[in-house]
């Protein structure tokens, strides 16, 4: 499709905005001209303009899947406030009749957008509809989702490859603000668009200054947060993220009572009622700062928050940035800091072993489905979770590799069964090796977390290069390492302009392949001194001496 379309006098007319973002215009044109398109955007650099536009200027109905259903409600109420009311979002939250009715708007094809959880796409009959309706644009929002390297994975995205296939290929937008060079080429592969160049618009969000405090307990980060809070961040509008329910409230409690500083709490098992209360007051600035789980935060819109401290270390580069992300979006400086001690990593690696399934895991809940075989309407998922004794995130995991595997599949909406196929090729084996790479992946991604809490260099850089950019300044000015002169201790300057670390590697930069005797070939990520930091796809980071790597692949003697 030509674009003879002024991008920015729609840009005015829909939604008011005098300008794009930076990104932005790029993104519209790739798809306006029909190419499929990997978009990653910073947070907080208006990603969700990027479909918006194009489904009100394409003719037909573009789908979004989009992982939260309050990022939908957010989404929802925004283009209402833009006079747009042809959409709807189909999630669990809908009562019989309002789903029978947003069935019907979606079936007459006069919708411009169609918010869908993943899950609504595992059900035929919703699929069914929309291959009757014209899809010019299919948007799969949060799209590391969909990558099991990504740091949120959510089994029901393994399925859009084939919904996409499904709809005869609209063009595809896939966006995120975190992905890795490992998980761009995933995302791009489970989507059915294997050759799509991303568009990759910085990491770099210079109004953010990174700090990291090591404490030797849990009293000594309260009594950080406590001089923080009543100095530096007095009267700022501000998130504390825990890794534990139990810490949000030990935290809450603690500034109350210590601070007089009222701080409300947030997380997954609130009611729903309590989740929203929570929500407006701190959208209306009526509280100043919310303790929360990861749960708060997605959808957040939110400029002037000028703090997000982190109590407890977080699982992976990517789900810190994410979250340390939401502040500043209004440019001011504002500050990311993370309280650690060694012992957090203790949490994180009990969260692991709760997400990935073993084999004997895997045999119990197929072993199930083979038992009740006969059974005419499957086993539901409930059923499965009682007699397995899974946790249901696991349990979700173990059905989605099935289904992938071709072992099981959906016999009602909420039932499984075998595949037919089975009958005809009992010998099928299911390989689970991937899922003991994933597990390991993941154990060097919380190595890596540490890492950046450790590092004596510059903390932008690491960031910056853990996602595969380069950055090139000694001193970036806002980070607690450069400000404190610890990074010009690192990187003295040498004739020409070259650091010490550039000596020393010479050959490798970031993205180089190189070779490792034990664990193969591999991408360069980042390097410090004598050190590079390797990522390989069967066992995740390794940070090594240069000297192990080389560019030639070595033989194993």
């Amino acid at each position: 499709m030509s674009v003879d379309i002024d991008l920015n006098e729609a840009l005015v007319r829909h939604f008011g905005y005098g300008r794009f973002y930076p990104g932005q215009e790029h993104v519209i044109e790739r798809v306006m001209e029909g190419k499929d398109t990997l978009a990653i955007l910073a947070t907080g650099a208006g990603k969700s303009l990027c479909y918006q536009l194009p489904a009100l200027l394409l003719p037909g109905t573009t789908v979004v899947v989009s992982p939260l259903i309050a990022l939908m409600k957010d989404q929802l109420d925004m283009l209402a406030a833009a006079g747009i009311s042809s959409t709807v979002a189909l999630n669990s939250t809908l009562s019989d009749e309002q789903e029978t009715d947003h069935l019907e708007q979606v079936a007459r094809g006069n919708l411009k957008l169609i918010y869908v959880t993943p899950e609504r796409l595992e059900d035929e009959s919703f699929v069914d509809i929309l291959k009757r309706l014209h899809v010019p644009l299919f948007v799969v929002d949060e799209a590391h989702c969909i990558s099991q390297w990504g740091h949120d994975f959510r089994p029901a995205y393994l399925n859009l490859g084939r919904v996409i296939a499904a709809l005869g290929h609209p063009t595809v937008l896939a966006l995120t603000a975190t992905a890795t060079p490992a998980v761009r080429e995933d995302i791009v592969t489970q989507l059915g668009i294997p050759h799509t160049k991303p568009i990759v618009r910085g990491f770099d969000r210079p109004n953010l200054v990174y700090e990291v405090i090591r404490a030797s307990n849990d009293d000594e980060k309260l009594r950080v947060l406590r001089k923080k809070v009543e100095g530096q961040l007095a009267g700022q509008l501000g998130i504390i993220y825990t890794a534990t329910i139990k810490n949000t409230y030990t935290v809450s409690e603690y500034l109350g009572t210590h601070c007089g500083v009222e701080a409300e709490v947030y997380h997954s098992k609130l009611q729903k009622a309590d989740r929203d209360r929570v929500h407006d007051r701190f959208m209306n600035e009526q509280v100043k700062i919310v303790v929360a789980t990861n749960a708060f935060g997605l959808g957040i819109d939110k400029a002037n928050i000028r703090f997000v401290i982190h109590y407890d270390l977080p699982g992976s580069v990517e789900a810190y940035t994410q979250e340390a992300g939401r502040a500043g979006r209004d440019g001011d400086e504002s500050l990311c800091l993370l309280l650690y001690r060694q012992s957090d990593t203790r949490v994180q690696n009990y969260f692991l072993t709760g997400k990935y399934p073993d084999v004997e895991e895997v045999q119990k809940v197929f072993g199930t489905l083979q038992y009740f075989e006969q059974q005419q309407n499957g086993v539901s998922l409930s059923d499965l979770r009682k007699i397995s004794l899974l946790p249901l995130t696991k349990l979700k995991v173990i059905l989605a590799l099935l289904k992938k595997g071709g072992f099981i599949q959906n016999v009602t909406k909420a039932t499984y069964g075998l595949a037919p196929r089975l009958k005809t090729q009992s010998e099928l084996q299911l390989n689970l090796a991937s899922y003991e790479t994933k597990r390991s992946y993941d154990q060097s991604k919380l190595a890596m977390m540490l890492q950046y809490c450790e590092t004596r260099s510059c903390r932008r850089k690491f960031i910056l290069n853990y996602f595969g950019e380069d950055y090139d300044l000694p001193n970036c000015g806002a980070c607690d390492n450069c400000r404190s002169g610890v990074t010009a201790l690192q990187n003295v300057a040498v004739a020409g302009g070259e650091t010490d670390d550039d000596a020393e590697f010479g050959e490798f930069r970031i993205g180089d392949v190189v070779y490792h005797r034990k664990f193969g070939q591999g991408t360069v990520e980042r390097f410090e001194r004598d050190l590079v930091t390797v990522l390989f796809p069967s066992h995740g980071y390794k940070t090594l001496l240069a000297a192990a790597v080389s560019r030639e692949e070595q033989q194993i003697a």
